[in-house]
């Protein structure tokens, strides 16, 4: 059976990628956030996993109205992105672990979790700006997971704890004897594209990061059961803390969590999270 062997948890902003766009960020907080992603990247090469579990978000460029699936697995040999060419980040192509992708679709499907799959999913900025820090050689395969966390309607905030759960449970039962990491990227609060962007809440990334330590993703998800009241606090970008619930609920008990970085950077809360052992 395969082990889950950590999670990490962190924000997917661009800039992060593109020094170029970090105009205005002081140095010192964005020092601050790579030692976060160096730390994660540490714990990760210490896990050595096998395969990495990455829940994302889409932002349009894979997913529209025609097909807006809640949960999307991809499941093809490769993946190649990001799509969003505007951002001006390096087209990088990863190895899929299709095999795991297939059997969490396949034990969804026989247990309450109905999974949309692609063949030929691309990458988004969602998972290359991440994952550019966590696997700079790009060569831990990845499942990705597409949470809709971008347009009505989505996923509830318990759902995604239950597919998260879910997740974990399916992974111990592979009948592989693999090493797993959970990765959930977006986040955390901030606008985009309405009249408060560039703005952050602070108090609620706080908030949030507290009761993700204090194992009370469920009190997340209690408080916040309509997207619209979770918006007003942490922005339609703020949604994308779906991802980082789905990671919560996978974890087994035994890997303990801790923040590894926090920065209220002017347009996105950015934030680093680990699950890894005492």
């Amino acid at each position: 059976m395969a082990d889950v062997v950590l999670g990490i948890a962190a924000s997917h902003a661009p800039n992060l990628a593109n020094p170029a766009l970090m105009r205005g960020v002081k140095e010192e907080q964005y020092e601050r956030v790579k030692i976060g992603f160096a730390q994660a990247r540490t714990l990760l090469e210490q896990a050595r996993p096998d395969a990495i579990v990455i829940f994302s978000t889409d932002h349009f460029d894979r997913c529209f109205y025609d097909n807006l699936p809640p949960f999307l697995v991809g499941v093809g040999e490769t993946a190649t992105g990001p799509v969003n060419e505007w951002l001006k980040i390096p087209k990088v192509t990863l190895r899929v672990a299709g095999d795991l992708g297939r059997f969490l679709v396949t034990e969804g499907l026989e247990n309450g979790v109905d999974f949309a799959l692609s063949e030929e999913l691309p990458l988004d900025h969602a998972e290359v700006v991440p994952l550019s820090y966590l696997t700079p050689a790009w060569d831990i395969p990845i499942v990705p997971i597409v949470v809709n966390a971008f347009a009505p309607p989505m996923p509830s905030l318990r759902r995604c704890l239950q597919v998260g759960a879910f997740v974990g449970e399916a992974v111990a039962r592979w009948p592989q004897l693999k090493r797993v990491a959970v990765v959930g990227t977006g986040g955390l609060s901030h606008w985009v594209g309405l009249p408060e962007t560039g703005k952050v809440n602070a108090a609620f990334d706080r908030w949030f990061l507290d009761c993700l330590v204090e194992g009370k993703g469920a009190e997340v998800a209690t408080k916040y059961k309509k997207a619209e009241d979770l918006e007003k606090e942490a922005g339609n970008g703020g949604q994308e803390i779906r991802d980082w619930l789905a990671v919560a609920a996978a974890m087994p008990a035994h890997l303990k969590p801790r923040v590894l970085a926090y920065e209220p950077i002017p347009g996105c809360g950015i934030g680093v999270m680990a699950w890894a052992m005492a």
